[in-house]
């Protein structure tokens, strides 16, 4: 049942994850009425903890039905869902996220297994700023262990090394570290 789950979920995110990366339309103009979602660049110094979810309890919890990443020295703050019904349990959880129309995607899917955690957390930016295409931020290859989660009811969040993949120009370029991130996600009630 769990394994059954864990694929419809991984199937649908990467659906989802997928149509994150099209192309943008332009005669669509803004869209105040599209939601508050926010992006917001920040800085902040190497010795700055993003917070330590090992230590059992959520970082930063948002409100219920939001989700936050904090990466690459930047602040995302999600209020609009995806196309993925948001749980959250200890030994499993899914959920997914939107900024604007797509302008930035967050899908998750993964299954807690006696050998560790299977399965990925994906934010894709279709437009980053000094890029050239979309970019891809996960945590890093090997890092979802027990030790980087952690969970309370609704809520829950990663903590730990995170990669970035950058925008594809042919050459299919590698994920390259970007230290340490924080992603949060609360379920609605």
């Amino acid at each position: 049942m769990r394994v059954g789950r864990f694929c419809t979920v991984a199937v649908a995110a990467a659906g989802l994850l997928a149509s994150g990366c099209g192309g943008t339309d332009e005669s669509a103009g803004s869209d105040a009425s599209a939601g508050t979602d926010t992006v917001e660049q920040t800085t902040s110094s190497a010795g700055d903890d993003p917070g330590n979810g090992a230590s059992g309890t959520v970082v930063d919890p948002p409100p219920p039905g939001h989700a936050t990443v904090s990466v690459d020295g930047q602040e995302f703050n999600f209020e609009l869902p995806g196309a993925l019904d948001c749980f959250i349990g200890t030994e499993a959880f899914g959920f997914s996220y939107r900024i604007g129309d797509n302008e930035v995607t967050l899908g998750a899917g993964a299954n807690r297994y006696e050998s560790g955690w299977a399965g990925n957390i994906t934010m894709i930016v279709a437009d980053p700023a000094a890029e050239k295409g979309p970019v891809t931020y996960s945590p890093a290859t090997g890092s979802m262990s027990d030790a980087a989660f952690a969970f309370d009811g609704d809520s829950m969040s990663y903590s730990g090394p995170m990669q970035k993949t950058p925008p594809n120009d042919g050459s299919n370029p590698p994920p390259i570290d970007v230290g340490e991130g924080t992603i949060t996600a609360t379920c609605p009630s």
